[in-house]
């Protein structure tokens, strides 16, 4: 008689599902986060009613949650959140294109990086907060000074992520790809691009949230419908509760942000896993 196959004498168990403490621990975590977000709040709630600090300082969660609810139901904050993520959107395209560019030629180039990076590293350097009033003297009141705000945050973010991802290459995986007789641009097709990966999704993900900090900070300069302009506004009538709801819809769209393109990564990137 012919013995059974080895593959069959694998045991049943091996196919069954994760054991209990990895199950647990997906729902740990989210019940931790929500934990720790009621215990803020309440501490938060308890020290404006007790006066430990003055509501009229700290505002008070019962306070300006359902006044952001109402602004969401009335349509004010929604017109904000729409007229702050077209800017935002748009100068992370423009900056991520400017900075990936930027990055290639550079890579690519080392005598011109040589040249350049001390100007880099001073623009870098500079106060962008300060530069919005200037950008609005060059640009207007309008959406371009807001998008201009936005591509200075984010491109040295991007530009010196790409950078030092395509620089950790191994050189002796370029070496031996070239006396394997690869072109330059397959080189860097197939080995400098998928070695500087992480890095770069890195400074997009990064770069995303700091593009939608530079375009809020000229809204509260300039002005406008967005964001930005609600909590000039609701500062200017030291309304704390106005300016604490529209800084929790900043938060969450940052997040939400941060969360869309770290799954757009993963999704390029599967083939790491």
């Amino acid at each position: 008689m012919t013995s059974e196959p080895a593959a069959l004498d694998v045991p049943v168990d091996a196919a069954e599902p994760a054991p209990e403490p990895v199950r647990q621990r997906r729902w740990m975590v989210p019940a931790g986060r929500l934990l720790v977000l009621v215990a803020a709040a309440g501490g938060w709630e308890a020290m404006a009613r007790l006066n430990i600090l003055p509501a009229a300082f700290i505002g008070q969660p019962s306070v300006f949650l359902p006044l952001l609810v109402h602004q969401l139901l009335g349509g004010a904050i929604l017109r904000a959140i729409a007229d702050t993520l077209s800017a935002t959107l748009a100068a992370f395209a423009v900056g991520g294109v400017l900075a990936l560019a930027t990055a290639l030629v550079l890579t690519i180039a080392p005598p011109l990086r040589a040249v350049l990076e001390p100007y880099l590293d001073a623009l870098n350097a500079l106060p962008r907060v300060a530069l919005v009033p200037l950008f609005i003297v060059w640009f207007g009141l309008g959406a371009l000074s807001k998008i201009v705000s936005g591509i200075s945050l984010m491109y040295f973010i991007l530009l010196y992520n790409t950078l030092a991802g395509a620089h950790s290459v191994d050189p002796d995986h370029v070496r031996l790809a070239r006396s394997l007789g690869l072109s330059g641009q397959r080189v860097f097709l197939r080995i400098v691009l998928p070695t500087a990966a992480p890095s770069i999704f890195a400074g997009l993900r990064l770069g995303l949230v700091y593009t939608l900090l530079g375009v809020v900070t000229a809204e509260l300069i300039a002005g406008g419908r967005g964001l930005g302009s609600l909590i000039s506004y609701y500062s200017n009538t030291f309304d704390a509760n106005g300016v604490f709801a529209v800084l929790v819809v900043l938060v969450i769209l940052a997040d939400l942000l941060s969360g869309l393109m770290t799954r757009i990564e993963r999704r390029l990137t599967r083939w790491k896993q």
